[in-house]
């Protein structure tokens, strides 16, 4: 009986913590879940689905969602083989939202208890550590990170907590252990792991010896060298790691150059950190705590390769409150509000001013504060970006999912954003935009644009010489949503290179889909629609929006190509109909090859003839032709079209 007390007694001081926690918790969970069943989730989600879902089937570190990578995952991430027993017992996407709300709840308890630990001659508190735990499960970033997907960063929290709070409390083992767990999150915390043991040598915490310092650091340089040069190729069936270039161009292509780059000329750093949308960044970040942690030295020195790690990218998310980047800073920033307030108190202390009134005054300003950021930041009830829609099965919701009980499981599907994580456990699946060389059995689409802006587009060629494009007849449709399989293949007729090339777009290839006779030279009737593929090559910056169009001319010679002969029949528009302009060719195509279909209405009465097809591009705003053909000539050459009689 009175064993059976003990553990009673030592968790009654926490009760109201843990009643917090759960309810905390439960509610990330709950709007994760709803979020994925209004299709509020995407590609990332589905990226991570399927390496698992792979992982699960024996197939090491694979997914068709990364297109660029030939197959395979693109990063280093050991901590995902420990979800590979959950999808044996449930192999389901919502296994991951389920876990990552859980472990960013739990992020709260290292915080909890360091606030006990360090306020234990405060009068209240047990009070002001619920409320600074609380604080934590508002935390506008926190659930911004809980309903952007699934990712790895989003473990983070409670693994670098317990490692903080190891270092704090003089418990060397505690933070070992949690540093060695936060290295399989992701290759790139070696650089924190480094700092831990920079930190332990400089300012050697009670408990830690300097060696112990010195050992960190060690192991993490070995570590950072095995990842990059060993075991992240081993992983990625060698690929260099693309992830400098992608995102740090300025620093060069790899982290050699990176490295190089930083250490001797530190200074090119300060351009990338002082950018307004950085500034503003670090207000949105630290501004529910009043910058209160910023005085919370030297710990808040420890999130500071993070901090710059996230500001120096050119990669907006990784400087975005409302991303999924935040959740590796946030034990820093808790850690430090507590050091800070603990300091605030007895500098106050010393101007005589009691205790009692300091605290609660702190209790007051903290509730006020972070209600103000959760009001201001924060997705979810009572918040001024609260959308109920984003939660609730629409209209919408409901065609979309009675669209995806059409696709067959063991299907090769190509589907928009939100469809992804719907689709995910199979060998096969792609975004629109992938492009994959064999030909996808689906297509799922939606008439507008899709998640986080990418743009809708069914026509994007593969990789390769020479192009094909791949004809989708209609399955289904339902609200905005379209399902499509994949009915024939064919083979565009390539055209050679203009000298000089032109900029920054040229003509590839053609095809006629429905050519009748001889595919090089096409027939079509008087009075009917010729519909012609033509392949843009994207040869240059694309920093302005182009209409390309297509002329039925008389003429097929060279004089022909100043863009000034009659029009039998013309066809133009911005590719997609204005849903993919030309300015977001370079972000949204790997290769750089773009289909776009163009209709030739050959008007009644037409005489019968061979006629020519030429085709151009001008600049939307000012009308300005590019010059495809060479200097002086705005139209390229497609080839023959026959007009037969009516």
């Amino acid at each position: 009986m009175g064993n059976s007390e003990k553990p009673a007694r030592r968790l009654r001081p926490h009760l109201f913590y843990v009643i917090l926690l759960v309810v905390g918790t439960v509610y990330l969970v709950g709007s994760s879940l709803l979020q994925h069943r209004a299709l509020g989730t995407g590609y990332d989600l589905g990226i991570y689905d399927q390496t698992v879902w792979n992982l699960s089937h024996g197939r090491i570190w694979m997914t068709t969602l990364v297109y660029e990578t030939g197959g395979f995952y693109d990063h280093f991430e050991p901590i995902l083989l420990l979800f590979v027993p959950l999808y044996w017992l449930w192999s389901d996407v919502r296994v991951l939202l389920i876990v990552q709300a859980i472990v960013l709840g739990l992020g709260s308890l290292p915080i909890y208890l360091y606030a006990r630990y360090r306020f234990t001659t405060w009068q209240y508190r047990n009070l002001l550590a619920l409320v600074i735990a609380a604080a934590y499960l508002v935390y506008p970033a926190m659930h911004n990170a809980n309903l952007n997907d699934f990712h790895e960063v989003s473990l983070l929290p409670p693994l670098l907590g317990f490692a903080l709070y190891g270092l704090l409390t003089g418990r060397p083992r505690m933070t070992w252990i949690f540093l060695a767990l936060c290295l399989m999150v992701k290759e790139d915390f070696s650089v924190t792991f480094l700092m831990f043991g920079m930190f332990i040598m400089v300012f050697k915490p009670a408990g830690f010896r300097r060696r112990d310092g010195a050992i960190i650091a060690g192991i993490a340089v070995v570590w950072m060298l095995l990842v990059l040069y060993v075991l992240y190729p081993a992983a990625t069936r060698g690929m260099p790691y693309p992830f400098v270039g992608r995102r740090y161009p300025w620093l060069g292509d790899s982290p050699e150059s990176a490295a190089k780059v930083l250490l001797t000329q530190p200074w090119i750093m300060l351009p990338y950190l002082v950018q307004t949308p950085k500034l503003l960044f670090l207000l949105r970040l630290f501004g529910p705590l009043l910058f209160l942690p910023v005085l919370g030295m030297p710990v808040i020195l420890l999130s500071f390769p993070v901090l710059v790690y996230l500001m120096l990218s050119n990669y907006e998310p990784q400087w975005s409150v409302q991303s999924y980047y935040n959740p590796p800073l946030l034990p820093y920033l808790f850690f430090g509000l507590i050091i800070a307030l603990d300091t605030i108190r007895r500098w106050i202390g010393r101007l005589g001013v009691r205790p009692r009134w300091v605290e609660i005054g702190m209790i007051c300003v903290i509730v006020v504060a972070v209600g103000a950021g959760y009001y201001i930041d924060a997705p979810g009830p009572g918040s001024r970006n609260f959308d109920v829609a984003r939660f609730s099965e629409t209209p919408r919701v409901e065609a979309g999912r009675r669209l995806l009980a059409q696709v067959p499981p063991d299907a090769s599907v190509s589907a928009i954003w939100p469809f992804v994580p719907q689709l995910s456990q199979r060998q096969r699946i792609y975004t629109v935009l992938a492009r994959p060389k064999m030909p996808t059995d689906y297509v799922l689409l939606e008439e507008s644009p899709g998640a986080e802006g990418a743009p809708i587009y069914p026509y994007a060629a593969p990789d390769g010489t020479p192009t094909i494009y791949h004809a989708y007849a209609p399955v289904a449709a339902d609200g905005p949503f379209r399902l499509l399989a994949h009915s024939r293949a064919i083979t565009m007729t390539p055209i050679a290179e203009a000298e000089p090339l032109s900029k920054p777009l040229s003509l590839a290839g053609y095809a006629w889909p429905d050519a009748t006779g001889d595919p090089q030279r096409p027939s079509v009737k008087a009075g009917e629609t010729a519909p012609l593929m033509l392949a843009w090559h994207r040869t240059g910056p694309l920093n302005r929006r182009y209409v390309v169009f297509a002329h039925l001319l008389k003429d097929g010679s060279p004089a022909a190509a100043n863009g000034l002969p009659e029009a039998v029949a013309q066809s133009g528009h911005e590719p997609g109909d204005g849903r993919f302009p030309t300015t977001q060719w370079e972000t949204w195509t790997r290769p750089s090859i773009v289909l776009d279909e163009q209709r030739l209405e050959i008007p009644p009465g037409t005489p019968p003839g061979v006629y020519y097809v030429w085709a151009g591009a001008f600049d939307k705003e000012t009308g300005e032709r590019i010059e495809l053909g060479g200097p002086g000539q705005t139209l390229r050459l497609v080839g023959p079209l026959a007009v037969t009689g009516e």
